[in-house]
C-alpha cells in the first residue's frame, strides 16, 4: 500500500513537471534562475478569462507568469498559481510598478499592494514599468524596489522600457545593476540604434533582456513577410514559433501571450528545433516598418529626490502600510502618465 501511494505521488509530481526545454532557465546577475519561456498577460481581460489562461499555461508547463498592476489582473494570476497544484517555489512571478507610483514612498506602497493582491507571499521579480515621461524619479523609485527586496517581499529587481541613459543613471548613482530590462524586441526592432545601445550595455553587465512584443507586437499581418514565411515552412513551424525561437537563440527571455489553449500550446513548442546561424542573421537584418507598442527608450532621465529614502533602506511593514494609506488618499494612483502608459504599454 505504501509503495503504491509513493508511486502515485511520484506520478503526480511528474505530471506537474514541465518538459525539459520549458524547464530551462537563465542565471540572473543576482544569482537567481529565471525561466527562458514565460507567459504574459498584457491585455488579457481580468477575471475568469485571465484565470483560465494562466491555468492553461501552467498545465502546459509554463513556469513564469508576467503581470503588472497596470494590467488589472494580478489577483487572477495569483489565484491561478495557488490553485494549479504547482508548488509556489516552482513558479516565477513578475509584476511591475507603474508610472503614477514613481517615487520612493509611492513605489514602496505600490509594490507591497501588488504582493498582497497576488497573494503568494512574495514576487520573484519586480520591475519599474517604464522610466516615466513626466515624473520618472527612477533612482528614488528603484530604491523602493531594493527596500522591498530587503524585506523579502521581492526576490529580484529590474526595469522595463529603460534606454541607455536611464540604465547609466542607475549605475552612476551607485545602485546595484537591475537583473532584467524588459523591452519590446523582435526582428523589425532589433537593428534600431537605440535598442542596439541597450542590448550592448545589458550584455556587458549581465542584465537579461526580456523581450515583449516578440511576435511583431501583435501585428499578425506581418507574419507572412519573407524570409520568415520560408523559415516557417522549412521547419514545419508557425511564423510565431520562428520569431520566438529567434529571440531565445539571441539570449532573450520571452513572454508570449494568448487566451486560446491551442496557441498557448503552440507558443511553448520551441525546443524541438533550432534556427541556423544564417537564418538568425537573416532575421537580424529583416527589413520592414517598425510597428512598436511605444518607445520610451529616449524619454528624459529624472532621478528624483535620491535623498528622501532612509540611508539603510530598511522600512518596516507598518511604515509601508502607512505609505499605502497615504498614497491612496492622495490619489497617487491616477495621473497623465498612467493614462499614456495604460493605452500603449506592455
Amino acid at each position: 500500500m505504501a509503495e503504491a501511494a509513493a508511486k502515485r505521488s511520484r506520478q503526480g509530481e511528474d505530471a506537474l513537471r514541465p518538459p525539459d526545454g520549458m524547464a530551462s532557465t537563465y542565471r540572473l546577475n543576482d544569482g537567481r534562475e529565471m525561466p527562458r519561456l514565460g507567459f504574459g498577460v498584457y491585455r488579457v481581460p481580468k477575471g475568469e478569462r485571465c484565470y483560465r489562461a494562466v491555468s492553461a499555461a501552467l498545465a502546459e508547463g509554463y513556469r513564469l507568469v508576467d503581470t503588472a498592476r497596470l494590467y488589472g489582473n494580478e489577483a487572477d494570476v495569483g489565484r491561478a498559481v495557488r490553485e494549479s497544484g504547482v508548488p509556489r517555489e516552482a513558479v516565477f512571478v513578475t509584476t511591475k510598478v507603474q508610472d503614477s507610483d514613481h517615487g520612493f514612498r509611492e513605489a514602496l506602497a505600490a509594490g507591497r499592494r501588488s504582493v498582497e493582491r497576488i497573494g503568494l507571499g512574495y514576487v520573484d521579480l519586480l520591475l519599474i514599468h517604464s522610466p516615466g515621461r513626466k515624473r520618472g524619479r527612477i533612482v528614488e523609485t528603484y530604491d523602493a524596489l531594493l527596500a522591498l527586496q530587503r524585506q523579502g517581499l521581492v526576490r529580484s529587481v529590474g526595469v522595463s522600457n529603460f534606454g541607455l541613459a536611464h540604465l547609466e543613471a542607475l549605475e552612476k548613482a551607485g545602485r546595484p545593476l537591475p537583473a532584467v530590462n524588459q523591452i519590446e524586441m523582435h526582428p523589425l526592432a532589433y537593428a534600431e540604434p537605440a535598442r542596439q545601445d541597450v542590448l550592448r550595455y545589458c550584455a556587458e553587465r549581465g542584465i537579461l533582456i526580456t523581450a515583449y512584443g516578440s511576435v511583431f507586437s501583435g501585428h499578425r499581418d506581418k507574419l507572412g513577410l519573407k524570409p520568415l514565411a520560408k523559415m516557417a515552412k522549412v521547419h514545419s513551424k508557425s511564423p510565431a514559433q520562428v520569431l520566438l525561437r529567434w529571440a531565445l537563440q539571441k539570449g532573450f527571455q520571452v513572454i508570449p501571450k494568448s487566451v486560446h489553449s491551442e496557441r498557448i500550446r503552440e507558443n511553448a513548442a520551441l525546443f524541438d528545433f533550432s534556427l541556423s546561424a544564417d537564418e538568425v542573421a537573416a532575421l537580424d537584418g529583416m527589413e520592414g516598418d517598425l510597428d512598436e507598442y511605444w518607445n520610451p527608450l529616449g524619454w528624459p532621465v529624472d532621478l528624483g529626490d535620491v535623498g528622501e529614502k532612509p540611508k539603510d533602506c530598511r522600512i518596516t511593514a507598518e511604515a509601508a502600510l502607512a505609505c499605502a494609506s497615504s498614497s491612496s488618499s492622495s490619489g497617487s494612483e491616477s495621473g497623465d502618465s498612467t493614462t499614456t502608459l495604460s493605452s500603449t504599454s506592455s
